[in-house]
């Protein structure tokens, strides 16, 4: 029961079920979350940490940098209400869109992470 409670404080926050559904898709360090969510870096790292000790994401690191994707463990049925709940929401669905077009930028300006483009 307890570790239900805690996955439901960690998504009961706006910012950290806007980058839940992002990692649900594919991995992403903070940077590209910074650009899609245009919030702060501090705000995203918190919000990471939150999800991360509620073991919704995984973390991968590469040299100095961390990406985020959402934890293997994942049940199918949270899984479901996450892609559910996005097709509801007109902020995750901008969400989705804004990262979709710096995922296709050719443009170093409106590239994704710096470590991409080595």
């Amino acid at each position: 029961m307890e570790e239900t409670t805690k996955i439901f404080r960690a998504l009961a926050d706006s910012t950290r079920m806007r980058i839940m559904l992002l990692v649900l898709k594919q991995e992403l360090c903070v940077c590209e979350l910074e650009s899609v969510l245009s919030m702060e870096q501090s705000r995203i790292s918190h919000a990471l940490r939150t999800l991360r000790d509620a073991a919704l994401i995984e973390e991968r690191r590469d040299g100095r940098w961390i990406f985020y994707r959402a934890a293997a463990s994942l049940p199918p049925s949270l899984i479901s209400y996450l892609e559910e709940s996005e097709r509801d929401d007109e902020q995750t669905l901008a969400d989705s869109e804004k990262m979709a077009r710096l995922l296709e930028s050719e443009e170093p300006e409106g590239r994704r992470c710096p470590l991409r483009d080595q």
